[in-house]
Parts: structure tokens; C-alpha cells; sequence
């Protein structure tokens, strides 16, 4: 018998763990501008945001969230994938307004 996944609470677990990893990616490993780094992300899906940083230690998304992203009935993938285009999206404005305010400073 298989256990039946709660796909609502694998999929904030999963925007989560990609979310941290890729805020830690981007201010500490990358070696990017903050804007650079996270434009880079901000046409990736959520799977091959996932795939980038399995395996990584700093993450937590292991081969078994891989798989079941893949799983995942399309109305919760959309929905998650969506909801992390749009936290990458708001990052990348966020550091656009930081970068235009320091220039009219300067």
C-alpha cells in the first residue's frame, strides 16, 4: 500500500527549502551581485529550481523531492511554481528599487 502525499504541504515545504537555498546561494556561494544572482533564478520553474540544489547539504532537497515534484498533479505545481516566480520576481524589483535609490544618492 502506498502513503498518499499531501501535496499542499510537500509543496510549501519544497517552495521553502528552494527559497532558502537560493537566498543562501545568492548572498553567500554565487559570487554575483544579489540582482544578478536572483534575475538568473527568476525564469527557472520550480523543478529546475529544486534540481540546481538537491544534493547540496545547505538545502535539504533531497532525490525524493525531486521525484515527487514529478509527481506532483499539475494543479499544485502550477501553484507553487507560480508562487516562487512571483517571491523571485519581488526579490529581483526589490533590489532593482535598492539599486535605482543609490544612484539618485549618488
Amino acid at each position: 500500500m502506498t502513503k498518499k502525499v499531501d501535496w499542499e504541504s510537500f509543496g510549501w515545504e519544497i517552495v521553502n527549502k528552494v527559497g532558502r537555498a537560493l537566498d543562501y546561494w545568492c548572498h553567500n556561494v554565487s559570487g554575483d551581485t544579489l540582482y544578478d544572482c536572483y534575475s538568473a533564478h527568476a525564469e527557472l520553474d520550480l523543478y529546475d529550481l529544486a534540481e540546481e540544489f538537491a544534493g547540496w547539504s545547505a538545502s535539504g532537497i533531497t532525490e525524493k523531492d525531486l521525484e515527487l515534484l514529478q509527481k506532483m498533479p499539475k494543479r499544485y505545481y502550477d501553484k507553487f511554481n507560480r508562487y516562487i516566480g512571483r517571491e523571485i520576481e519581488r526579490v529581483v524589483r526589490n533590489l532593482e528599487k535598492e539599486m535605482e535609490e543609490e544612484l539618485e544618492l549618488s
